[in-house]
């Protein structure tokens, strides 16, 4: 397929627009009387797993608006009798909040299922308010299939955008991945283009609302995530807007800590690694580090000055340098660099693979070809491309909610694929096979629009 397949969205000048526009609805947002008293539901949205380890997971459960208390219990998959149940903890949530439970001792490369059970504080007996089941970290060689999916952009304004999340989220769980990594711009800030929070109230709303588009996916495939520049954690908003950002993603989305796997990684749950079978994982926060303001609008920040920090940095370098993995690959809001289709593209750190030999990513290309990685994966220009630079894949993965289609003037792609969808990747020893999978109506829904292999 060539050349703008598909492509029709509006460019920069109208993205601009629409970020200005925003400017005036937080406060509509926020003075909005509440609806209607109804009975509420003891959980406000499903369940989310994370840290998925060969012998513990995380399981994130949010309250609605009543304190609960609860406990989980849970067993090996595949049993028909009723015994054989382990019993979590208790959990206490306040209201609008959120608690995590970990479920522990577990086995490796194994399925199990749970059940949520909960009650009102103060009320009766618990009831079952959840269940559903989920995989363990695969230790040993073997095949597997993970999803990727990017730039939601969830935000109370723009419901369609939910409704994209919601299809993506159901066709990824029909195929049933290990895993799922978004790759950043999950969420959406007001104040500005890729803006702060402006109080510590807007990222729980914002982060509730993900986990609603997501529907029932993240209460059986375990989830990581990947910061981008719209998460409001950028290196260079007000540290207090930050802390509010990064509080919020935390209570909704456990990723790993610096001690959750053997590679470590950042204390703020930010950047981390971890292998599942043959495969070594490596998740990186760019815009976090980066502190010099890279926003369209900004003539400050150069496509050659983006930077994961001298920690983080070396971190990477360990990491590639220290893994015997047969596969390794990479993930990244966007590279740290850019070379797009303009100069202010290129600043704003489009291009993915076209920016290889740009500043920090020049760096970071050469450890790849040296240590043997063979993909990095991307989000940010909002289309599904591959570009191959010495021998490695730089993929940007899609679309899964945001309306904005960048084509060749924004990003200097020449064949790249813009109906919303997901990247679908099939491990096994010999390749990995890259698919993006359409989520839109009819025809395109469920459909592998363009696959490719990688071989070693």
């Amino acid at each position: 397929m060539g050349k703008n397949l598909f492509f029709g969205g509006p460019a920069v000048g109208a993205l601009r627009r629409t970020a200005a526009r925003l400017l005036l609805v937080p406060l509509l947002w926020w003075a909005m009387p509440p609806a209607a008293a109804v009975p509420a539901p003891l959980i406000g949205v499903s369940p989310l797993l994370g840290r998925p380890t060969a012998s513990s997971i995380t399981l994130n459960i949010a309250a609605d608006e009543e304190p609960l208390v609860g406990h989980v219990s849970y067993r090996q998959a595949g049993r028909e009798d009723t015994a054989g149940w382990l019993k979590s903890g208790d959990f206490r949530i306040g209201a609008s909040s959120t608690a995590e439970v970990t479920l522990a001792p577990l086995r490796p490369d194994t399925r199990y299922e749970y059940r949520v059970h909960a009650r009102r504080q103060g009320a009766g007996e618990a009831t079952v308010v959840a269940a559903d089941s989920f995989q363990t970290q695969k230790l040993r060689p073997g095949d597997f299939s993970f999803a990727l999916a990017s730039d939601s952009h969830i935000t109370p304004f723009h419901g369609e955008r939910m409704q994209v999340l919601a299809g993506a989220s159901s066709a990824i769980r029909e195929r049933k991945p290990e895993f799922l990594i978004l790759l950043g711009d999950n969420i959406q800030t007001f104040t500005s283009h890729g803006g702060p929070l402006g109080d510590r109230g807007q990222g729980v709303q914002l982060y509730r609302l993900l986990r609603r588009g997501l529907g029932a996916l993240p209460g059986s495939v375990p989830v990581f995530t990947a910061n981008g520049n719209w998460e409001g954690e950028n290196g260079w908003h007000p540290p207090e807007a930050r802390g509010w950002a990064r509080a919020a993603r935390k209570a909704h989305f456990p990723n790993p800590g610096p001690d959750t796997y053997p590679q470590g990684g950042g204390r703020d749950e930010d950047y981390y690694a971890f292998t599942w079978g043959e495969a070594l994982f490596v998740v990186l926060n760019v815009t976090g580090y980066t502190g010099t303001p890279h926003t369209l609008n900004s003539p400050l920040g150069k496509r050659d000055d983006w930077t994961l920090g001298a920690r983080q940095l070396s971190w990477l370098h360990d990491q590639l340098a220290g893994s015997q993995a047969r596969w390794k690959l990479l993930f990244i809001h966007h590279p740290a660099g850019g070379n797009a289709g303009d100069e202010v593209n290129s600043r704003y750190g489009r291009g993915g693979g076209r920016a290889a030999a740009t500043g920090e990513q020049a760096t970071i290309h050469g450890w790849m070809r040296r240590f043997g990685a063979q993909a990095l994966f991307y989000g940010h220009d909002h289309v599904f491309t591959d570009v191959v630079a010495d021998g490695i894949h730089y993929v940007c993965v899609g679309s899964a909610g945001a309306p904005w289609k960048f084509g060749t003037a924004e990003t200097g792609y020449e064949t790249f694929w813009t109906p919303s969808g997901f990247t679908w990747v099939e491990v096994s020893h010999d390749s990995l096979r890259v698919s993006f999978v359409g989520t839109g109506e009819g025809t395109l829904r469920g459909r592998a629009l363009h696959s490719f292999v990688i071989e070693r």
